[in-house]
């Protein structure tokens, strides 16, 4: 059979098996921050409803103790596993467990929220949770978490928090530094807008930098232990031992904790490249070069059809694919960006390698290979690379971009990369279709405050 026809007969049948329509669930009430004195009771009132466009739906509502996951989202806690002393799962009664939505319709929902009289200090917690009744209607791309956060009047508050741990990812040259703290909130009331700082000095006390976090958008719930990220953009540091210094404050700048370790630079460390730009036009030739002199890509003239913005920019390790079967992944890696296809004309890529990528290669340079991943294939293409150690350069051609690393290998990938199927495979058009029935199916999210 033609591949063409194959390929319209698997999207047919791909857009026969799709939901006729999709619904994200409209939810106004979707948080409860009241006051309520031992005893005392209070209600919340809810309203859900769905597009005038879309099908009736049916919909589930329960009440779960309040998790919460280290990276500061909330998740549902089940009764049998809801034991902390917060929780206000047990307070809270729904005057409905499901409720049937007609399109354009809102439908109520209330929580009848009682304290007992013997509740204790501070905050208590819980969350409902209003989601798709299973097995029937609609596929919703939204399920709604209402925080149920209440303030025990007339009790004293403890705002307390202690780092738990404070760790240093893997030093490597030409990789960022991530600096994680675990943060623990020890009180027993919540709070919102916490801030990481984060200090580097050296061996004399100088500090080398400072960094801090975006506000947390989460409330830090009480017995919960959630996680802080920083990705220090460290300048060039020499061979050495510094000092982590992590603190954790409140909004109005009061430290929760502080904690501090080691940083240590076995060989001199040079940062990430830094993004950069270059406008490619067809008439003339380019040439985009980091910042640094590290990392340059020179394009001739004609390489281009029309006029297009190429970005040189950092790339994780953590998030490049295995290396093939008889080579193994440098310490150097990075993307270039903004190309959609392939090249006119060969570009010609030139990378300084790095004292860890000399160190995987066994200390012999003549290993070290450019590379790029072709996406299509999901596989590396070793590419046929000039190796100057006067310089400590890497070179290639190649009318590939996309995502490179330093590669170590005796050989180079079979096939010329210029000899590569301009076409995608039937897998990869699959998985275009694929993604485009899930942009379908997520376009339709609500976003909730938090």
């Amino acid at each position: 059979m033609d591949k063409s026809l194959m390929v319209g007969i698997v999207v047919l049948c791909l857009l026969l098996v799709l939901p006729a329509t999709v619904s994200a669930i409209s939810v106004t009430g979707s948080k409860y921050t009241g006051s309520i004195a031992p005893g005392g009771t209070d209600t919340h009132t809810m309203t859900v409803s769905i597009g005038s466009d879309e099908n009736p739906a049916d919909l589930l509502v329960e009440v779960y103790g309040f998790g919460q996951n280290m990276d500061q989202g909330y998740s549902a806690v089940t009764q049998a596993n809801d034991a902390s002393p917060y929780s206000a799962r047990s307070f809270i009664t729904l005057d409905t467990s499901s409720v049937h939505l007609v399109p354009g319709v809102e439908q109520s929902i209330h929580a009848k929220i009682s304290v007992p009289a013997n509740a204790g200090p501070g905050g208590r917690y819980a969350l409902i949770y209003i989601h798709a009744l299973p097995g029937k209607g609609q596929s919703f791309t939204t399920a709604v978490l209402v925080p149920v956060m209440i303030t025990i009047t007339g009790t004293a508050p403890t705002v307390t928090g202690s780092i738990t741990n404070l760790s240093v990812g893997e030093v490597t040259v030409g990789q960022p530094i991530t600096v994680t703290t675990t943060l623990k909130n020890t009180g027993n009331y919540h709070y919102y807008h916490t801030v990481n700082t984060v200090t580097v000095s050296d061996a004399t006390g100088n500090p080398v930098g400072n960094f801090s976090t975006q506000p947390s958008a989460y409330a830090i719930i009480p017995g919960n232990t959630v996680q802080y990220t920083v990705t220090p953009k460290l300048q060039n540091l020499p061979a050495g031992t510094y000092t982590v210094d992590s603190k954790v404050l409140l909004e109005s700048g009061t430290v929760l904790d502080e904690k501090n370790t080691t940083l240590s630079v076995k060989t001199n460390y040079i940062p990430p490249v830094t993004e950069s730009s270059i406008t490619l036009i067809p008439a003339s030739a380019g040439t985009l070069t980091s910042p640094d002199g590290r990392y340059s890509v020179s394009f001739p003239q004609g390489a281009v059809l029309s006029d297009v913005v190429v970005t040189l920019k950092p790339y994780s390790m953590d998030k490049l694919s295995p290396a093939p079967s008889g080579a193994k992944l440098g310490a150097t890696s990075f993307e270039i960006a903004g190309l959609t296809g392939l090249l006119s004309k060969d570009a010609t890529v030139k990378v300084t390698y790095s004292a860890d990528d000399l160190a995987a290669a066994g200390g012999d340079a003549s290993q070290l290979k450019l590379s790029y991943f072709d996406a299509a294939q999901g596989t590396w293409v070793i590419l046929p690379t000039q190796v100057n150690t006067q310089d400590e350069t890497l070179t290639t051609t190649t009318n590939r971009m996309g995502v490179w690393a330093v590669m170590v290998s005796a050989s180079t990938s079979a096939g010329s990369p210029a000899s590569a199927s301009t076409k995608a495979s039937l897998p990869a058009v699959l998985s275009i279709v694929a993604l485009a029935a899930t942009a379908v199916i997520v376009g339709g999210t609500v976003r909730q405050r938090k």
